[in-house]
């Protein structure tokens, strides 16, 4: 049913078809529902009736049962083939009740109502039957309807899942944009980092890539411990910068070893760790990054300084930043050999639970000593250093000396394997900043490649 017809049902303008052979008949159906909200339409046999339902779309159909060439029952019977929908209903004699009974099961009619009948029951009976057929249509449409609406429903959803997924898509690739950026910018930040510590680092030559080294072997033991991300990172950048006041320390001071300093000049000693907070402490998100850059100097039994803080009241990124700047320095002194790290673990041992935490200790130890067996293997292999330029250095070169600019810059520290791209940078400073000799690399026998 369209919505036209929807709207005409619910005006109450239905079609009402009286069919009987005798027009006094009709004449008295008419004027019993003349003031009924019904269109009316009779018909003086079942074939003139034929022809408007062919015509006209009825409510309700009103057939008498006698009619000559065509019974109501075969009429209604033909009517339901033509207008299904249509509500039928037979008017009987009460000698032809049970014929009227036939239409019923035979031609689906709805209800019969016997001659003479009762006009306050034929109204009320067309009544019922035209809200009945009111319905069932309105049954109909909304089932349509609701089809329909379930297609367009179902296009919709169609529609929305590929937005979705298309939306999705993008967001997809402006996350890994973003990451994008964001490693980027992570990278920028540990290589200005790692440039700003190479500038702390030309103060005092004699420890060349030290920041380097203490923050790759803080970084080891942090994983070790299984620190959290955030912890580790901390810990990697203060033991970049964990000599950062030192720029405030006078050369006739910082170039002593700390026993030969007197206490005036320790006293201006212990001040670089304080001075390294203060430094960084401006950077945002760097206050707990300060924090082990001050304490790094303490030690458990609390002789250490500025504070002298006890055991477990030092930050461990600054236990483990103090073992291992420690380590370095004993056992980086010229180039990494298997007895300098050895004389290192056993100079912690011989502090353990004085000045260093044996909790940490017993993370640190196994790198060490892992160290030692690679050191020691090495040791077996005969090294021929060799002075190379830039232009011919090839991937896969381990340098044996640290790389400096003209100007002093560290630009790599010895013991790194050489990439293509490291060789890409070397070249471009070699340019920029040439230094006064070649690149050092060393090459292996005894059955190993360089």
């Amino acid at each position: 049913m369209s919505l036209e017809e929807s709207t005409t049902l619910n005006a109450g303008r239905l079609k009402v078809l009286f069919v009987d052979d005798e027009e006094n008949v009709l004449r008295s159906l008419k004027r019993l529902f003349l003031d009924e909200p019904y269109d009316l339409f009779t018909a003086l046999s079942g074939s003139e009736a034929l022809e408007l339902l062919r015509e006209h779309t009825l409510a309700v159909i009103v057939s008498d049962q006698r009619m000559p060439e065509m019974s109501g029952s075969e009429f209604l019977s033909q009517a339901r083939e033509v207008q299904p929908d249509a509500v039928r209903i037979v008017l009987t004699g009460y000698a032809d009740v049970n014929a009227a009974i036939n239409a019923i099961n035979q031609g689906g009619a709805y209800r019969y109502i016997t001659k003479p009948w009762n006009d306050t029951d034929l109204i009320l009976m067309i009544r019922d039957a035209a809200e009945t057929y009111r319905l069932k249509q309105e049954n109909k449409y909304l089932t349509e309807l609701t089809r329909k609406q379930n297609e367009e429903l179902k296009i919709w959803n169609t529609q929305l899942e590929s937005m979705v997924q298309e939306q999705t898509l993008d967001i997809q690739n402006k996350n890994k944009e973003l990451e994008t950026l964001n490693g980027q910018l992570q990278k920028n930040f540990r290589k200005s980092i790692e440039a700003f510590s190479n500038l702390l680092e030309m103060r005092d030559k004699s420890m060349s890539s030290h920041a380097k080294n203490v923050a790759a072997l803080s970084r080891q033991v942090a994983v070790a411990m299984k620190l959290n991300d955030e912890e580790i990172n901390h810990i990697l950048v203060a033991a970049l910068l964990h000599d950062i006041g030192k720029i405030g320390v006078p050369d006739s001071v910082l170039l002593k070893h700390p026993e030969e300093l007197n206490d005036a000049e320790f006293s201006e000693y212990k001040r670089h760790a304080v001075r390294g907070q203060v430094a960084v402490e401006s950077i945002e998100g760097f206050h707990d990054i300060g924090l082990l850059i001050r304490h790094h100097h303490e030690h458990v039994d609390g002789t250490g300084f500025p504070e002298s803080l006890k055991r477990n009241a030092i930050p461990v990124g600054s236990r483990i930043i103090g073992m291992v700047d420690i380590v370095d320095r004993i056992a980086n002194i010229s180039m990494a050999a298997a007895d300098n790290f050895e004389k290192a673990l056993k100079y912690l041992e011989f502090y353990l639970d004085t000045r260093y935490d044996r909790q940490v200790f017993q993370y640190l130890a196994p790198i060490l000593r892992k160290k030692i067996e690679e050191l020691s293997r090495q040791g077996d292999v005969k090294i021929e250093e060799i002075e190379m330029q830039p232009s011919r250095l090839v991937p896969g070169m381990v340098l044996t000396r640290d790389v400096r600019s003209g100007t002093g810059l560290l630009i790599l520290a010895h013991g790194v394997v050489l990439q293509p791209k490291v060789i890409e940078a070397l070249q471009k400073y070699y340019r920029m900043d040439p230094p006064k000799t070649g690149v050092f690399v060393k090459k292996m026998t005894a059955g190993q490649q360089t």
